[in-house]
């Protein structure tokens, strides 16, 4: 659990990193796909062993913090329709392609390690929470780059923001009534 903490959280740095330089709404959304299960993982970590109502509590922190991300990302993207903006889609595409890659390597070095067969069913399995959003981005992007026109960009990343709100829902329901929360640890 601690190395898929490490790798979502170092992949959500590079994200955000390359959101910034390529002013693409899709990289923002993925880079909080990405830490948003970091910090999941990070409250499960800090929650083992303690009380529950600790990991309650840093459940609805997480669920808070989650969906003012994700509303301030959809209202990012319709800033970025109203306003025409072009991402740099070249370099943003190939940081959602290596960010697919890294979720599809870290599934499969993640499965290796349990009994049964490594079959490509079991790491579709273990990835696709993140392949698809990652996947409709990257098709957001290509779109922007096909039409000369940011709005598939902003539209996708929006999409991906819109996606997280019910874990965020789900997060604040469970803290409230001192549960795992709405994904507790097998949505992760």
């Amino acid at each position: 659990m601690r190395m898929a903490m490490v790798v979502n959280g170092l992949l959500g740095a590079l994200l955000l990193a390359g959101a910034n330089a390529t002013q693409a709404v899709t990289l923002w959304a993925a880079a909080l796909l990405m830490l948003n299960h970091a910090a999941g993982h990070a409250v499960t970590l800090v929650g083992l062993g303690r009380r529950q109502d600790w990991h309650a509590r840093l459940s609805m922190i997480q669920g808070a913090a989650l969906a003012v991300a994700a509303v301030a990302l959809v209202v990012t993207a319709g800033r970025s329709v109203a306003g025409m903006a072009i991402p740099d889609v070249p370099p943003a595409s190939l940081a959602l392609l290596l960010a697919i890659g890294v979720t599809v390597a870290t599934a499969t070095l993640l499965f290796a390690g349990r009994r049964g067969a490594l079959t490509l069913r079991a790491i579709w399995l273990c990835s696709r929470k993140n392949v698809l959003p990652l996947g409709a981005g990257l098709v957001g992007l290509a779109a922007s780059w096909l039409l000369l026109d940011g709005a598939p960009d902003a539209l996708a990343g929006a999409g991906i923001a819109a996606f997280l709100l019910p874990a965020a829902w789900g997060l604040l329901r469970g803290g409230m009534g001192g549960g795992m929360g709405g994904e507790g640890m097998a949505g992760r």
